[in-house]
């Protein structure tokens, strides 16, 4: 249902300004809201959202969106309880070990690896799902553990009074990243 509607939005384009996705028992934030430049109000109440979702991943890429009016109460977004790694190493797989390596030499723009990249589709299809550790920025391929960061919203929207901080997924790659982390930043644990 709720999908129904954001595409009902995406048809729009440009135009939409209001989404409301009140009460449609939603677990995730809706994907393709950067596809509507033109939104100014994004209606998530009275959900199963926990987090913000893959697709806005970053602070900046969220608050592009010019929202002028956000609302997301009754959703568990704003539960902040914190969690103890237990896992004093971590022990990656051999295809981890050599793809967090490619990618970061590519990131330095080693120019043989950026050659025999071009000759291997293979190797270019698995570190093109690499991802950004949000502490130390370096690139690896399996997350190691999914967090929450809690900003405050941007000063444009219009909240409500009670809504203080947004939840924003953030991804991190190593035991030794968690440990540096923001007091601000909490780990997602299943419960």
């Amino acid at each position: 249902m709720a999908e129904k509607l954001l595409i009902r939005a995406l048809k729009g384009g440009k135009s939409t300004k209001i989404v409301t996705l009140n009460g449609k028992n939603m677990t995730k934030m809706p994907s393709m809201l950067e596809k509507l430049p033109g939104l100014k109000t994004l209606d998530l109440q009275n959900n199963r959202i926990p987090k913000v979702c893959p697709e806005i991943s970053t602070l900046t890429q969220f608050q592009d969106l010019k929202l002028r009016e956000f609302y997301c109460e009754g959703n568990p977004l704003f539960l902040k309880q914190p969690v103890n790694a237990v896992k004093h190493e971590d022990i990656w797989s051999l295809q981890e070990i050599t793809s967090r390596f490619i990618m970061n030499q590519l990131a330095e723009k080693d120019p043989f690896l950026m050659q025999a990249v071009e000759w291997y589709p293979q190797v270019r299809n698995i570190i093109s799902q690499g991802r950004k550790c949000a502490i130390c920025g370096k690139s690896f391929l399996t997350t190691w553990l999914e967090c929450v960061e809690f900003f405050p919203p941007s000063k444009n929207w219009k909240i409500s009074r009670n809504l203080q901080l947004v939840p924003l997924r953030i991804l991190i790659c190593s035991y030794k990243c968690f440990n540096q982390r923001d007091p601000n930043l909490f780990g997602i644990a299943q419960v």
